[in-house]
């Protein structure tokens, strides 16, 4: 498609080999014109047609090009010969021989069934795959049989897949539970569908199988099928293996989110039917509830039974890798602290959230106008090629990115077009409102319960590699920070009547971490003596006394310091900062002289994960870091990015979790009414009666300090307020 090629690379087809010969191509050793660039050779073309006639006159393209082709004239006319094709070879064979046989779908099933290549399957194997006899299952649709196959089978304990409907097992309807005693046999048990089935009485059946501790229970996202059963007034007890959890654990970085369909096929080379293709997605979606009582129960048995065969994989594996107790003792029972959290939910006042809503639209209509009146014309702001027409082509400001599909206008791009012209940072104030309003304030109020006026998002604990906890449904982990007006935002999320909200914020947890594994002199200092660490590698990078240090120059060294534990580049930061590179690089290698033991810390940690292959965060869980094996330079630097990076971010995700488990288990042996409503960064918010606030900031403080002991002291801020912002 000659439009595709001529969007992509700027030619015709019939100019490509002579493109090539331009810009040359590594991959096949075609040399091309040292100094010509793509874009380079697409205007060349574009104004002469042809290589043919660039040569014929180098001194019209102009005072770079025309010398560079003058030099490397026969350079450029081997690599147009290197990229040209050769078309006239007598091959012998004509295009009936060339004619693609295809197999009998029959026979590819077959081959695909015997290999357990069920993903290739045609959409009519892979229905049978899932109804067929691979393992035995029973529907117990009446009150007897329950009772029955539960006393006959599952006494010892069983896998267990909690089916719901979507989105969440929040939100989502309770429809059957499939039980796997043993591989290759499992049941089924259905509360809700068509035909027959127990109804939801049917769960008192369970109850006391469920509740039983004593009973081992295998389940894959213990805290979705906990919180599906428990508001239904069940709780589930005796959970001694998870497998979405086990595969988090022995290797975060595979299989995200460690689906248990990513993980049959990864452990048991086993297809299982994906969800979309069971109820559909977006419009199409179908209720579990609408399929039969045969089709629900054929899925739920299916994964019930991989769950089970999973964990007789992964169970060894979390052994062999020293994350058995990290499992045993944090991650599986924090996963009922975090579904706990989801169930009670934070309060947020609609109204609030719909003023705000408003007064950002008047605000971003205002911006609109202007950014009209700049162009001199109405256009979609928010359409990338209306806009780069009217920045680049209309308003003729110079191009600083191209993209496959044009030129760019990200926000990197405005930052710099914005000491040029004005428009540029009104775009930005413009797509900043545009987010405040579509992924804050309309998103939020959505997401309210009017049934509790609460917001009930969901945590995952797989998704996130460095160990931190990703909220979705809404993401209340990204609600904004960064200046006033998306501070508002915070002012909505509110106390339950008679309550405050109390936040309790680790002070700079992750540059405590990091002095504490580097042992650096200075940096340990700093803490135990409650200096502010900010100032300290300011006062170094500007040569000023740290008393003398300014608040634009502290803000410069924090910057550096969090860019450093991130493992930024110097372009990256100078970006940030808005300075040149090289000045960004000083300011790097000032941190890294400053702290000279922060930098031998990091040369060691990179150096024993080339060995091992790993990193390990403060309270051993590993991260495998493949970028390190890479042939490639810049994943090889990625990777001892990440070395430096998730011992210290790691760490600080395991320290909250544990606090987490630590502070739960007291508010509950203390029998206090106060409830833990979010985790966010390195901040925990309470919604908590008034006259429990000194208790619980007692309490709090004790274990967020105390829950590791460190080289240096853990410091929490807690603040109290009717809302998040004042708290905070």
């Amino acid at each position: 498609n000659s439009e595709l090629v001529f969007k992509k690379w700027g030619v015709r087809p019939d100019q490509f080999a002579d493109y090539l010969a331009v810009v040359g191509d590594k991959s096949d050793n075609i040399p091309g014109i040292p100094g010509i660039g793509g874009a380079g050779a697409a205007e060349l073309l574009a104004k002469h047609g042809s290589l043919d006639a660039m040569l014929a006159h180098p001194d019209a393209l102009g005072p770079r090009s025309g010398p560079a082709l003058h030099k490397h004239r026969e350079q450029a006319l081997l690599s147009r010969r290197l990229a040209t094709l050769v078309r006239d070879v007598n091959l012998g064979l004509s295009l009936a021989d060339l004619e693609v046989s295809y197999p009998l779908p029959e026979v590819l099933n077959a081959l695909y069934r015997e290999l357990e290549f069920y993903s290739l399957l045609s959409a009519e194997e892979r229905e049978k795959v899932h109804t067929d006899t691979s393992i035995q299952y029973f529907v117990c649709d009446t009150p007897e049989m329950a009772t029955a196959a539960l006393d006959a089978e599952c006494r010892a304990g069983a896998a267990m897949y909690v089916l719901h409907e979507y989105p969440t097992a929040l939100k989502g309807r309770l429809v059957g539970v499939g039980l796997s005693p043993r591989p290759g046999f499992a049941l089924y048990f259905p509360f809700d569908g068509p035909g027959r089935h127990l109804g939801f009485e049917g769960l008192e059946l369970l109850r006391a199988w469920l509740e039983d501790p004593s009973i081992p229970k295998i389940m894959h996202e213990t805290k979705a099928g906990w919180v599906a059963l428990r508001r239904c007034g069940v709780t589930v007890t005796g959970v001694v293996g998870d497998t979405a959890l086990a595969s988090f654990l022995v290797d975060p970085t595979l299989h995200i989110p460690h689906r248990i369909e990513q993980l049959a096929r990864e452990y048991l080379h086993r297809g299982l039917q994906p969800v979309r293709s069971l109820v559909g997605g977006g419009r199409s979606l179908k209720r579990f509830r609408e399929l039969t009582v045969d089709k629900a129960g054929a899925w739920a048995c299916h994964n019930a039974d991989a769950i089970g065969t999973v964990w007789l994989v992964l169970e060894p594996l979390l052994r062999e890798r020293d994350q058995w107790t990290h499992f045993v003792e944090r991650e599986l029972p924090v996963s009922y602290v975090i579904g706990q959290m989801e169930l009670d939910g934070i309060r947020v006042d609609p109204e609030a959230l719909a003023k705000l809503g408003d007064a950002f639209r008047a605000l971003k209509q205002v911006e609109e106008d202007a950014i009209h009146e700049l162009a001199g014309h109405v256009f979609n702001i928010g359409s990338t090629k209306q806009l780069a027409t009217v920045l680049f082509d209309e308003l003729g400001l110079p191009i600083l990115k191209r993209t496959k599909t044009g030129y760019g206008t990200d926000a990197e791009v405005m930052a710099k077009l914005a000491s040029q012209h004005p428009i540029a940072a009104r775009v930005h104030r413009w797509r900043t409102l545009a987010k405040l309003i579509n992924t804050y304030t309309d998103v939020l109020r959505a997401s309210v319960d009017p049934r509790d006026g609460r917001i009930h998002a969901t945590f995952q604990q797989t998704v996130g590699v460095s160990g931190r906890l990703i909220s979705t449904e809404p993401d209340l982990q990204r609600t904004p920070v960064k200046t006033d007006e998306f501070r508002t935002v915070r002012e909505s999320f509110v106390a339950a009547p008679g309550n405050q909200i109390l936040s309790a914020d680790w002070s700079q947890i992750e540059l405590r971490i990091l002095a504490h594994f580097s042992e650096d002199p200075l940096l340990m200092r700093a803490y135990s003596h409650g200096r502010d660490v900010h100032s300290q590698t300011a006062s170094q990078i500007f040569g000023v006394h740290p008393d003398a240090v300014s608040s634009i120059q502290r803000d410069v060294g924090k910057t550096v310091n969090f860019a450093t534990i991130y493992g930024q580049g110097a372009p990256a930061l100078a970006l940030q900062l808005g300075i040149d590179t090289p000045e960004a690089k000083r300011y790097i290698q000032t941190f890294f002289r400053t702290y000279s033991g922060v930098d031998a810390w990091r040369r060691d940690v990179i150096s024993a994960a080339y060995e091992t292959g790993y990193v390990t965060t403060l309270l051993g869980r590993r991260r495998y870091v493949r970028e390190l094996s890479s042939n490639n330079y810049t994943d090889r630097s990625y990777g001892e990015r990440i070395c430096m990076n998730t011992p210290i971010q790691g760490s600080g995700a395991d320290i909250c979790k544990l606090a987490m488990l630590q502070i739960s288990r007291r508010l509950a042996s203390e029998g206090l009414s106060t409830r833990l409503v979010l985790q966010i960064h390195d901040e925990l918010l309470f919604d908590c009666p008034t006259e429990e606030l000194e208790i619980v900031r007692a309490l709090v403080r004790e274990i967020m300090e105390g829950c590791v002991t460190l080289a240096v002291p853990l410091v929490v801020d807690i603040g109290v307020g009717d809302s998040w912002a004042t708290a905070h």
